[in-house]
């Protein structure tokens, strides 16, 4: 079994990875005259949700102009809730990761953000990005701020990520969680995710979604 450290740094360089494969995809987006027909579905839809605790927010599609809105939101994060979104230390957003986290094409890349009905700031994000080998798979990563933990916004947005998935033929979703995040964890299970592999550095869960209805 691989020890923490070297399981950390190998799920951090396929995050890096990631990133690079999906800043390719993006210029190779650009470069298409047309976008897939669930992008117009997706940029049309807003919900307000009203949380367990009577707190209100808008949850809608990520739009390409919502980059300082998610540089925002990120430096309202601490120290620990970014290290457990990336799975290392994060002390800023690139140009190229703020780019690429907002310009989605809401098909293969679909981001959904929970903007405080009171002030319009950004308090929580979740997206999922379809897997190249298994287009019926995707695999999801979601952030909610600090002050915002606990409320259920994570479920909620859970919840309306994988009604979009559906539409756009996605069955399966697959979630790479640090073992010492209990929150995200409980979060999954909340959506009936199952524990499908664990090592001594991340714990991987899997959601299976049934049709689009």
């Amino acid at each position: 079994m691989l020890s923490p450290h070297i399981y950390v740094a190998l799920a951090h360089e396929r995050h890096q990875a990631f990133l690079a494969q999906a800043e390719t995809d993006r210029r190779n987006r650009r470069a298409r005259p047309h976008r897939p027909r669930g992008g117009a579905v997706a940029a049309a839809t807003s919900r307000p949700v009203v949380l367990r605790d009577g707190s209100a927010v808008l949850i809608r599609p990520v739009r390409s102009a919502d980059a300082p809105l998610l540089a925002d939101g990120f430096a309202r994060l601490s120290d620990r809730s970014r290290r457990l979104r990336f799975l290392s230390p994060k002390p800023a957003l690139s140009p190229a990761e703020l780019g690429y986290f907002t310009d989605v094409d809401h098909h293969d890349h679909e981001a959904l953000g929970a903007l405080d009905h009171a002030d319009g700031r950004g308090v929580g994000i979740a997206r999922y990005v379809r897997d190249a080998d298994d287009p019926q798979a995707a695999e999801i990563a979601v952030t909610v701020i600090d002050d915002w933990q606990g409320r259920g916004l994570g479920t909620e947005l859970v919840a309306q990520l994988s009604e979009r998935a559906r539409t756009e033929g996605i069955r399966r979703f697959t979630a790479l969680v640090a073992p010492d995040n209990p929150a995200m964890a409980r979060l999954l299970r909340n959506v009936r995710a199952d524990l499908v592999r664990r090592e001594s550095g991340a714990l991987e869960f899997e959601i299976t979604l049934g049709p689009a209805e």
